[in-house]
């Protein structure tokens, strides 16, 4: 006789999150990053936001920015409806009044594609540094003077404050605080990217590793740098008239050749460096719409923290149906997430209707399904690695899984190309629009290079 499955324990869904994970709120004094968490939130800010003011500004500290990342990071409000509220503000004649805007979500949209063409390899160096400094010159511990703002550059601290107390930065500062990590103080990039992954409410390996990554000049032609001219620029003078680096012995004030000589050897990979990803790994990326399943009677929902939404498909394919959320110990542990980041998650699935568990996810997944007597369980898909382990341990022991897939951002008629996002665009950016797909890109024919008198009579 089989034995019944053990009851579940009581759900955590009202347990505060300080309770849960004491050891997590006494070492990060800051409980509540800049955003609350949950779909209403995400509503309001979504509402409030300008999307032309946005492309005219949104280089500048103080410019139209959304701080919607957390909510798309999240999957609280989809690439869809913030794409289409954005459209909804520009009359049908003229969308180009929100292109930039646009244009910007796609980074999340190819980022996400990314990162599931490559899986853990995001972690990893994808092409040599083009600094003529090998690998192993970047130092692997992370400097305590970054980590706790006490560099003595008030631009530096203050940002390392910022993301520390509220897990937002503007992308600017991003890219500037990760160019100091990596090129002034040659700490690795994964080293600044686990950094940011901690306390940033949006901190994901998809747009945060390529960023990293892009910066470091593991993902691009030359590194990236960032002088006092450029700050002063998109910051006004708000960090540098308190410096006491001001005047002298700023790191920052020079021209960009200046920085260059100092800080890299050449613009090149060093001798015998190699990166580990094949750019046509990233070629002709086989794509089509992903199919909707049907729903199948008897079924759980797994709600993850990739789509924590009232709106998730697998919420709404069963309404009635028992749905579950697990708090991922290992992947908390892994990622050393700051507190206000369990505060945004903890609020995010407060408006669901799921029951809270915590530990091994897939175990708990699984040992709920087996209480409800449930043979399939439903849930969103996701970019993540993890998330592919889970659903192999799901099917392993027996279930049957469903995706619900969310609406699509772009459609491409082709295979996409995402060695670089620029050909990525071209292939969704019609359809991302509202239009049908852009055809493939025709090919050149190849045409004999037509000689000059000078090189003919050489070559006779």
């Amino acid at each position: 006789m089989t034995k019944p499955p053990a009851p579940l324990p009581a759900s955590l869904r009202d347990v505060p999150p300080a309770e849960l994970f004491p050891d997590v709120f006494a070492r990060d004094a800051q409980h509540r990053g800049f955003a609350p968490g949950g779909r209403n939130a995400a509503l309001r800010v979504l509402a409030a936001i300008d999307p032309v003011e946005y492309g005219q500004d949104r280089s500048h500290l103080d410019g139209h920015v959304t701080r919607l990342s957390p909510y798309l990071r999240h999957g609280v409000l989809t690439l869809t409806e913030v794409r289409d509220a954005a459209l909804a503000h520009a009359p049908d004649t003229a969308p180009s009044r929100v292109w930039k805007y646009v244009n910007e979500l796609s980074w999340r949209d190819y980022s996400v594609r990314v990162y599931a063409e490559v899986g853990d390899l995001i972690w990893q160096d994808f092409e040599p540094y083009k600094t003529g400094l090998p690998a192993s010159t970047y130092a692997r511990e992370f400097p305590t003077d970054i980590e706790n703002g006490a560099t003595g550059a008030v631009c530096i601290d203050a940002w390392s404050q910022q993301l520390r107390e509220t897990g937002y930065l503007h992308n600017h500062i991003r890219m500037w605080l990760a160019s100091y990590v990596v090129h002034h103080r040659r700490v690795w990039w994964q080293g600044g990217a686990a950094w940011f992954i901690t306390h940033l409410l949006d901190g994901d390996p998809s747009s945060n590793n390529l960023g990293w990554q892009w910066v470091a000049s593991t993902w691009r032609a030359f590194p990236y740098l960032w002088n006092r001219g450029t700050l002063i620029k998109y910051a006004g003078d708000r960090y540098c008239s308190g410096c006491p680096l001001a005047d002298a012995g700023c790191p920052f004030d020079a021209t960009y050749a200046a920085l260059s000589e100092r800080l890299f050897e050449g613009k090149e990979a060093a001798p015998g460096e190699n990166g580990l990803l094949d750019p046509l790994r990233l070629k002709d990326v086989p794509w089509e719409p992903p199919p909707t399943p049907k729903a199948v009677p008897g079924t759980v929902v797994w709600v993850h923290g990739d789509r924590l939404s009232p709106t998730n498909e697998a919420l709404a394919a069963y309404p009635e149906g028992p749905a579950a959320f697990v708090w991922d110990d290992e992947l908390l542990r892994e990622w050393t997430v700051s507190a206000k980041r369990q505060t945004f998650i903890h609020e995010c699935v407060g408006e669901l209707p799921v029951h809270v568990l915590r530990g091994d996810v897939a175990a708990e997944v699984i040992r709920f399904a087996r209480v409800h007597g449930a043979a399939t369980v439903a849930t969103t898909p996701s970019p993540s690695p993890r998330f592919g382990a889970i659903i192999t341990a799901l099917e392993t022991a027996g279930l049957s899984v469903q995706l619900w897939p969310e609406a699509v951002f772009g459609e491409s008629l082709t295979g996409l190309d995402l060695r670089v996002h620029g050909e990525y665009w071209r292939q969704i950016s019609a359809s991302a629009f509202g239009k049908d797909p852009a055809p493939p890109k025709p090919k050149r024919p190849r045409t004999k290079k037509k000689q000059s008198a000078k090189t003919k009579g050489k070559e006779e």
